[in-house]
Parts: C-alpha cells; sequence; structure tokens
C-alpha cells in the first residue's frame, strides 16, 4: 500500500467483518489475522492482499533472505491455508516490493528467491508475466516478509477504468482521499474541480457520493464520463469541461459540501498559471469551509496552499506526506476551526 496511507487502509480493515486479531501497521504494511478471506475483496484503499508465510526483521544480504525462504517459509502449508491449492499448476511468480535495500535489485531479490523455490519445491518460476500462485517478497530495510497472493488480481484493479489517461491517480490512493474527506462527516456531495480521468469521483461513487467533475481539457472530460459512467451510468452528466481557476466555475459548484482533488503536479499535466491555480483553491477551500465543508487536496507543493490559508482563523489544516510514484506529495485536509 501507499507509504504514509496505513492508518487508513487499517482503518478499513478494522471495519470488515474479515478482521479478527489485532492490527499491526509498518511502513506500507498492514498486518492482521483473518476469520475469513472473502471480506478483504471489498477492500479500497489496499493494493493487494497476500498471507503470511514468514517475516523477520534482521534480513541483512541475500543469503538471510533464502534461509527465510528455505528454513522459514511453509509455502505448502501457506497456499493451503490461502485456498489456493487448486491454482498450483507447478508454475509460480515472484512480485518484489523493496525499500532501502543494500544488497540488491527487484530484480537480484527475485531471481535469487525464485532459484531458492526452485530447488525446494521444484516449481517453475515464470517471468514477465503473473501466475496463479504469485509469492510476495516486501522488504523495507532489514524487515522482509513472505507471503502468497490471496486472489488472481491485485486489489488495486479497478473495472471501471475503461479510458487509462497520463498522469491518473492510483485508485488506492484517491479511495484514501474520498475516506479523509468522509471522516465524522456523515456523505458529502463531493466536487473534484481537476478530475482527470475521474479517478477519485469513481472512487467517491463505488462509495455511495454524489459526485461532481470539472476538468478544463476535452480529452479528461470525456475520459472522465466513460469511467465514471462505467460506475453508475447516470453520473455521465456530471463532468463538465471549464476553467476551475475562474470563479465562475466555483460558483456553479458551491452546493458541494466536500472538495477532492488531486492538483496537477506540472509533470505530466502542464499548469498554464501556478499563481492562478493556487490563488482559486485557496479562496474556494476557504469559502467552502466557511460554510462547514471540507477539502481534500493532494499536492507537491502544500506551501502554496498553506501559506494562503493560514492567515485564515475559520480554518484548521491537518498535513499528511505520503510516497507516490518516488515523490513525496502531501495531502492536506482543510476543515473548519473549532
Amino acid at each position: 500500500m501507499t507509504r504514509g496511507l496505513e492508518d487508513i487502509a487499517a482503518a478499513e480493515i478494522g471495519e470488515t467483518s474479515a478482521a479478527a486479531g489485532g492490527i499491526e501497521t509498518r511502513p506500507k504494511v498492514v498486518l492482521t489475522q483473518a476469520s475469513d478471506f472473502r471480506g478483504f475483496r471489498q477492500l479500497r484503499t489496499v493494493d493487494d492482499v497476500a498471507v503470511v508465510s514468514a517475516s523477520s526483521p534482521s534480513v541483512h544480504d541475500l543469503q538471510d533472505l533464502i534461509s527465510l525462504v528455505t528454513e522459514q517459509a511453509d509455502l505448502e502449508k501457506t497456499i493451503e491455508q490461502a485456498l489456493r491449492t487448486d491454482r498450483l499448476d507447478g508454475a509460480f511468480s515472484i512480485t518484489v516490493s523493496a525499500a532501502h535495500v543494500p544488497y540488491g535489485t527487484s530484480g537480484v531479490i527475485e531471481g535469487a528467491v525464485a532459484s531458492a523455490i526452485s530447488a525446494r519445491y521444484e516449481w517453475r518460476h515464470t517471468e514477465l508475466q503473473r501466475a496463479p500462485i504469485d509469492i510476495r517478497v516486501f522488504i523495507d530495510g532489514t524487515w522482509a516478509l513472505i507471503g502468497v497472493r490471496l486472489f488472481d488480481e491485485p486489489l488495486s484493479r479497478r473495472t471501471y477504468r475503461v479510458v487509462n489517461l497520463r498522469g491518473a491517480l492510483r485508485p488506492t490512493v484517491a479511495a484514501a482521499l474520498v475516506r479523509i474527506a468522509n471522516k465524522g462527516s456523515g456523505r458529502p456531495r463531493i466536487w473534484d474541480p481537476f478530475c482527470g480521468s475521474a479517478t477519485i469521483l469513481s472512487e467517491a461513487a463505488e462509495q455511495g457520493h454524489e459526485v461532481w467533475g470539472t476538468d478544463i481539457d476535452p480529452a479528461a472530460v470525456e475520459a472522465a464520463r466513460e469511467n465514471l459512467a462505467a460506475v453508475k451510468r447516470e453520473y455521465w452528466n456530471r463532468i463538465e469541461c471549464a476553467d476551475s481557476t475562474s470563479p465562475k466555475t466555483w460558483k456553479r459548484h458551491q452546493s458541494a459540501t466536500a472538495l477532492v482533488t488531486n492538483l496537477p503536479w506540472g509533470k505530466q499535466v502542464a499548469i498554464k498559471s501556478k499563481q492562478g491555480l493556487y490563488d482559486s483553491v485557496s479562496a474556494g477551500t476557504a469559502e467552502l469551509v466557511r460554510r462547514g465543508g471540507t477539502s481534500v487536496l493532494l499536492t507537491t507543493e502544500p506551501k502554496l496552499i498553506m501559506q494562503r490559508l493560514k492567515r485564515d482563523d475559520a480554518v484548521r489544516i491537518e498535513e499528511r506526506r505520503i510516497g507516490l510514484l518516488g515523490q513525496t506529495p502531501t495531502i492536506l485536509a482543510v476543515q473548519p476551526a473549532k
């Protein structure tokens, strides 16, 4: 899962009937005991789910990792626990997530683990494609975990993504933004002024919210309409092509009780006027919050928003930095001051 959103995922997991034991969070990982795996299939903020076979806080090199795989992990038993025995045909794939690892790249780690598994179980490693039995290897510094993926596909895969656009937000992050906006405020009416291909709006619609979206790019508007209609067909006309730096656009959407958006980063999507963008978002956010609403903004330049809003005594700002696409953008949750 996304670094910095572990508590959001843990809260969602705790709401399911599947979580039977305590919940422990680590960077990019949430650990829990489960009574019924089926409940995890509905999770929105979690990228993937695996049954843990072995873990260790002291994996310092490749040999330690191989020992974890061959001496502590029992993959046959784990596959049985994951109810994946019928999917075992002698082939397996490996998915590696590694951070702060001094002893090799993901490719090196995959090769070493694959060789160790093949030697122990006489299974065939499938490269370049995911096999029904997918072994998850997660490493963060010296802490390592070996597990077996629970479902055929990662939970992050979404069927509503009919049209993909460059710069689209990761769906699990979008789902987390919606949950932050919804924290303790009932069911907000959500507007995304920079909706792109409607990932945030689609996640919000999946959670039962009323949604509206705006984008200045006609291609993005068409993509957003197709994707949002895949969730709820009657929402097709909830997307408009307009300039969200214009006060007129904000006035048209003043009935919204929550603003949730991924502000343009200026990399994959060009920004015509950065000052105009941040001025309009800050002014619109302040007005929304004065009406009792909430604004949740994902941005790579939080200071440009905060320096405009901190002068306003009516607002309260919570910051949350996350890891995404090799960068560390910030989520700003702006709410009425208490």
